[in-house]
This record gives C-alpha cells, sequence and structure tokens, in this order.
C-alpha cells in the first residue's frame, strides 16, 4: 500500500526576518553596482577637469553608468519576484 507523504507547510505569513534577508541579498548582490558608483565618486575631481559633475559621468564615466544600471536591472529581475512576494505574504 502507497502512502503519500505531505510536508505541511506553515499558514504563517512572511516574517521581518525573511523580509530583510531578501533585502541583504539584494543589497549584497548590488555590490558591483554599488562599487562604480565609488569609483565615479572617488575619480571625479573638480579642481582638474572643467566638466560638471554631470557631464564627467555621461561623458567620461558612461561605461560605468551603463553597467550599473545593466546590473542593477539583472539583480531586481532575479530577485524582484521573490522580494514582492515576501512583502505580499506578511
Amino acid at each position: 500500500m502507497a502512502t503519500g507523504t505531505r510536508s505541511r507547510t506553515s499558514k504563517k505569513g512572511a516574517t521581518t526576518g525573511d523580509l530583510l534577508a531578501v533585502a541583504a541579498t539584494i543589497l549584497l548582490a548590488n555590490v558591483p553596482t554599488l562599487f562604480a558608483f565609488y569609483v565615479i565618486l572617488d575619480t571625479y575631481d573638480p579642481l582638474t577637469t572643467d566638466l560638471s559633475f554631470v557631464q564627467y559621468v555621461t561623458t567620461t564615466m558612461s561605461g560605468a553608468v551603463i553597467f550599473a544600471v545593466l546590473w542593477t536591472g539583472i539583480v531586481f529581475f532575479a530577485y524582484g519576484p521573490s522580494l514582492s512576494r515576501r512583502w505580499n505574504g506578511r
């Protein structure tokens, strides 16, 4: 006689710990983006260039900005559903 085993799941919603774990995962996954912005801020020197900060970011550091935007999109595409599921389940 075959007996089916069923796992019991808790009816309790997502806890604050679950939500914090997902948010921390997103933050840690975005470390390359944070580093790209750090490089932009660290390398900009208004005394040695005649560019404004916005011009510097959009011209000289455009590769870093493109990388940061794409990486952030990838991270939110990967972890966004989990975050929204945890947020809606609380």
